[in-house]
């Protein structure tokens, strides 16, 4: 993807304009108080509110985080920075309000008293997250465990799907604990003449430092009920501290706790229990530690400036504490595998040559490192050892294998088997590369 591609993610137009604007529908389950609101153009989104506590939190961490989720790959909703003056607001007749004693025609009070507690702006307006409804037909969220039995097209079970389980990884770099279901959405879509049920992540307040509660340690340690932690503390009659009882200081209103001095990697955990991370493998997190690797800190740079923050401080701390995760994660997920990557064949003088990339020796996460390999193309096998990202392979007619061992400070890695192959209607190309 490009910056610009990067910078814009999901969002197909500007920032709505909502003056004059309808309000449909007032929300207050979820993390903080919402509307809906329909602008002049007939568009509709869901408007959420920043606490006046923690004024631009939630909304630059949904923000950076939906342009991060959606460059990794994964279906998200479009989400803007946008204002909103209340007075210019209008009130849909016909909307009612459950005020706790039956339900009742939405007034201003009503308005002026859920936003009692919103972060406001010294002209009297509100920076709100707006967020357009999904295309197609909402199905409701998708389970982490089991199959859609309504989507013919669902055939592998969710526990086992690599993007689950590798987004445990990714999650754990933007420290977004609240993946609970409800937090996901599939709608049933129709475009280009195809029709299927696409897939959706949903709802990123609560990630870099968001949440209800951004004081609370625990978010990213530790199950919401976690009773490992549970029976550490009893048997050890409370000498043991869970991250419950923890507490860490207030970096920036902006960011809440959010920071990379005390994370763990290996040991982030959600707030619910999620099967796909409990099964994800040393493949699926280094799937996932390659898709953050590729996260230049220049295009990390421009994704945190669309979360528009007024203190460039609070941008320039946002951008430090990515970096240090995504090395922390990388020194983690890297350690006991063979990190090799991106590889592809080119054509030389000599013949075809295997180029590749080592993550751990191009991002400096560990010193110089040699490369032995295995050549075999029929019975012959040709064994040699480089220093360079580099080797020839020679002609490529029928089947070339070649095996590849990463050797650092001693120690030999598994290797890893890259399998090319001519083509019956001319050239070559690679088949299969398989990790031991």
């Amino acid at each position: 993807m490009s910056v610009a591609e990067l910078v814009r993610g999901p969002n197909h137009g500007q920032p709505p304009d909502f003056t004059g604007a309808t309000i449909t529908r007032a929300k207050l389950e979820g993390v903080t108080p919402g509307l809906f609101i329909k602008d002049k153009a007939g568009d509709t989104y869901i408007i959420k509110f920043d606490n006046k506590e923690y004024p631009e939190l939630q909304s630059g961490a949904e923000v950076i985080s939906t342009k991060i989720l959606y460059a990794a790959g994964y279906n998200v909703p479009e989400n803007y920075i946008s204002r909103i003056d209340p007075k210019s607001l209008e009130i849909d007749s016909e909307l009612q309000f459950d005020s706790g004693a039956g339900k009742r025609a939405f007034t201003k009070a009503d308005l002026e008293k859920m936003l009692a507690n919103a972060a406001r702006k010294p002209d009297g307006g509100y920076r709100v997250l707006a967020s357009t409804l999904l295309k197609g037909k909402p199905k409701g969220p998708f389970p982490y465990v089991g199959l859609r039995v309504d989507d013919p097209n669902d055939r592998i079970p969710h526990e086992h799907r690599r993007e689950l389980r590798g987004l445990r990884v990714i999650a754990s770099w933007i420290n977004h604990w609240d993946l609970k279901e409800g937090n996901t959405l599939d709608t049933y879509v129709e475009e280009g003449g195809r029709k299927f049920v696409r897939h959706h992540l949903i709802d990123f307040g609560s990630s870099l430092g968001g949440g209800k509660s951004p004081m609370e340690y625990f978010h990213g340690r530790e199950y919401s009920f976690d009773g490992l932690n549970l029976f550490k503390e009893v048997a050890t009659l409370g000498l043991y501290v869970t991250p419950d009882e923890k507490k860490a200081p207030l970096v920036f209103p902006e960011v809440g706790i959010f920071s990379a001095n005390d994370f763990n990697p290996g040991g982030w955990r959600p707030s619910v229990r999620v099967l796909p991370f409990t099964n994800m493998t040393q493949a699926d997190a280094f799937w996932a530690t390659r898709i953050i690797m590729a996260f230049s800190a220049e295009e990390l740079a421009d994704i945190v400036k669309t979360a528009e923050y007024t203190n460039p401080e609070v941008s320039e701390y946002m951008l430090r504490t990515l970096l240090e995760r995504r090395r922390l994660i990388a020194e983690h997920w890297l350690e006991d595998v063979n990190p090799l990557s991106n590889f592809a064949l080119d054509t030389q003088k000599d013949g075809v040559s295997l180029k590749f990339d080592d993550l751990a020796a191009k991002h400096d996460l560990g010193r110089r490192a040699e490369y032995r390999y295995e050549l075999s193309r029929g019975s012959e096998v040709q064994r040699a050892t480089t220093t360079t990202p580099v080797i020839t392979l020679g002609p490529i007619a029928g089947e070339v294998r070649l095996k590849i061992w990463t050797t650092r400070d001693g120690e030999s890695s598994s290797p890893v088997t890259i399998i090319a192959h001519d083509k019956p209607n001319g050239g070559f190309g690679i088949f299969r590369i398989a990790r031991s």
